[in-house]
């Protein structure tokens, strides 16, 4: 591994450099929705975010000390991710039946976010507005079949991404996060997340 590589990897989040606990860790806030049970959060051993809720919701926001510009050529967002408890019946294009045990979301300077989702019957790499809010784009990473509790790493160029769903330039990233809801359809929802990582100029 090259030095010069080592220079343009950025970790965006601070789980590695954070003692476990419970709770959510120091620069992280939750945001939480109306009528539903706030998930709870605990960094582990091995510095994972671990995140359990019941017929819940909620998002797990940092915000970056620096935001990210558009880089001038493609960039690289990585983070792995499990989880052992699929939304069987959920729709994500349906908003009364729009849940999942786990997405990483990133926001950007003018609002919009992506929420990057295991879902459940969508194909992987399928992109589309939210049904809650036309500020909110779907990319569905994994389906219901994977969550059996084996690691995942993902691999996106985000700006890309909002390109293809927002049809607009993007703007700087300024917050990523974790989300997870069940208040939908109901159910346990489990799932650990490692720290997200930015390199610019690397394709996906």
């Amino acid at each position: 591994m090259s030095a010069h590589w080592l220079l343009l990897l950025q970790t965006l989040t601070n789980l590695t450099a954070i003692p476990p606990g419970d709770g959510l860790p120091r620069g992280w806030t939750l945001e939480t929705v109306r009528g539903a049970p706030a998930p709870r959060f605990r960094l582990t051993r091995n510095h994972f975010l671990h995140l359990e809720q019941v017929s819940g919701a909620g998002f797990a926001r940092y915000r970056l000390r620096q935001p990210v510009p558009p880089p001038v050529r493609k960039g690289t967002l990585t983070w792995g991710w499990q989880t052992a408890t699929p939304v069987h019946t959920a729709t994500l294009r349906q908003r009364a039946r729009d849940d999942s045990p786990v997405r990483i979301f990133v926001q950007f300077a003018d609002g919009r976010m992506i929420l990057y989702t295991w879902g459940n019957a969508e194909g992987r790499g399928e992109a589309f507005l939210s049904p809650t809010s036309q500020l909110r784009a779907v990319v569905v990473l994994e389906r219901a079949e994977d969550a059996d509790g084996s690691w995942h790493v993902e691999r996106r160029d985000p700006f890309a991404d909002y390109r293809r769903v927002f049809n607009r330039a993007p703007k700087a990233i300024v917050a990523v996060g974790v989300a997870t809801d069940t208040d939908q359809i109901g159910g346990r929802a489990v799932a650990e997340v490692g720290d997200v990582e930015w390199q610019p100029g690397a394709s996906p």
